[in-house]
């Protein structure tokens, strides 16, 4: 077999859960039109879902379009016995990151999507600079519907919700970074600043912010919303506002 070379890669970690099925499909039907390398990193196997889940996207996987597929048998995240302090993960987005194919490397977590274009629009923009970023809608997982843009949190720089207290944000979900240019960050990804084990988004956004970037200035990425999330009474109060409501009151294979 020929070696396959990816234009981009796309790193998700992943707990078996069953929307990891939506995640990777939103993947295989991207508009972009190079080829797209799948790493999806086993932190630990939950459900007991992984082989299914593996043959089901395996079988599945189109054109332009190639998986790799890591379990090492074990978690590096101290939530489930490793040693590394994010609890969503481990060291697999640093790891992973290493691993890409691609000098492009782009996140997406595994109950979250991204819609048609986001690709091809995020790799339009990124340029010579070492990032670039969509916004998001706030969605419901459950159902797989978007309910209204992410206009208070991740919107980029010095914008929204955390413009004084850190400079802004952009979540992982959709994020696209030049690995080449940032090699000295990617360790961030395995840690945590929080007793809760996340805040690994926080730490690399801190050192993004004032980088150069591109930005598509266009919602492409599907955020699931987690009522048990510490932020889910400021979205909820943000959709309120917007005349939308979310109607699921848990949610399904939480990892919170």
């Amino acid at each position: 077999m020929s070696p396959r070379t990816a234009d981009l890669s796309i790193v998700i970690p992943t707990v078996g859960r069953s929307s990891l099925l939506r995640a990777v499909q939103s993947v295989f039907r991207q508009t972009f039109p190079g080829t797209i390398q799948i790493l999806i990193g086993m932190d630990a196997d939950l459900y007991g879902e992984g082989a299914r889940l593996r043959e089901i996207l395996t079988s599945s996987c189109p054109d332009k379009r190639f998986i790799s597929w890591i379990d090492m048998g074990y978690s590096t995240s101290r939530r489930h016995g490793g040693v590394h302090r994010c609890h969503f993960g481990g060291a697999l987005r640093t790891a992973l990151s290493f691993l890409a194919q691609s000098a492009y490397v782009m996140y997406l977590d595994d109950d979250d999507w991204l819609a048609e274009p986001h690709c091809a629009e995020v790799m339009a923009v990124i340029g010579q600079d070492s990032w670039a970023f969509a916004l998001s809608f706030y969605a419901d997982g459950n159902l797989g519907e978007a309910i209204c843009e992410d206009l208070l949190e991740s919107v980029g720089v010095y914008r929204g919700l955390y413009k004084d207290d850190f400079g802004g944000f952009v979540r992982p979900s959709g994020l696209l970074l030049n690995k080449l240019q940032l090699p000295h960050l990617l360790h961030l990804w395995s840690e945590s600043p929080l007793p809760s084990g996340d805040g690994e988004d926080r730490l690399v956004f801190n050192q993004l912010r004032d980088l150069p970037h591109g930005f598509t200035g266009r919602a492409s990425v599907y955020y699931a919303l987690d009522p048990n999330d510490r932020m889910h009474a400021a979205r909820l109060a943000f959709m309120q506002g917007q005349g939308k409501t979310f109607p699921s009151l848990t949610k399904h294979e939480r990892a919170r």
